[in-house]
């Protein structure tokens, strides 16, 4: 397991890993969409690719390197420990100035941010499935760019590979939002 500091370091590149993997599959679903019209670009749309599996590649890569540490001090310490919940929810409630709400035995208090916390370890795992798709459709989509000459023949592909372009981009603005909404609730 990682040291804290070097969770927060690996959590930091990470984010910059995943916002330049979601910059360049945006930018190669605009380029691809051009390919549907017949314009063309090839070395564009292969360098984008690329750059796009790249930095999914390091992005997952540093993910997977960090899970052990996020399954120890998140998931199981904080967002699957109702105790340490109720602890948060009493020290939230005391910072507002609610002091009727200070106390740790507020039942449905509690027990609505044990479901909420519960509801973002479920959506980080679903996170995780979908990114992990979305790298092996990714790595398909390079061969196939890298294999496929749109200009002299094959047009008919232009719109599939399109889709597969745009359905892999979706999958990872799906897991940028969802990291971002479980990180808001608790970071490395």
């Amino acid at each position: 397991m990682l040291t804290f500091w070097a969770a927060r370091a690996l959590l930091v590149l990470h984010t910059a890993l995943g916002v330049g993997a979601v910059a360049s599959g945006t930018h190669l679903v605009i380029w691809l969409r051009r390919y549907v019209r017949g314009a063309h670009n090839r070395r564009a749309v292969l360098k984008f690719a690329w750059w796009f599996f790249a930095l999914q590649l390091g992005a997952f890569t540093l993910g997977v390197t960090m899970y052990p540490t996020y399954k120890v001090e998140i998931r199981t310490a904080y967002l699957e420990n109702q105790p340490a919940l109720a602890v948060e929810q009493a020290a939230r409630a005391h910072a507002i100035g609610s002091v009727e709400k200070a106390d740790a035995r507020d039942e449905p208090a509690t027990a609505d941010l044990v479901k909420r916390a519960a509801k973002a370890a479920r959506w980080f795992d679903v996170k995780e499935h979908w990114i992990a798709l979305g790298l092996l459709a990714s790595l398909a989509l390079v061969l196939v760019l890298a294999c496929w000459e749109p200009r002299t023949g094959g047009r008919e592909l232009a719109p599939i590979v399109f889709g597969l372009a745009l359905i892999i981009a979706g999958t990872l603005w799906l897991g940028a939002v969802i990291g971002v909404l479980t990180a808001s609730w608790r970071a490395v």
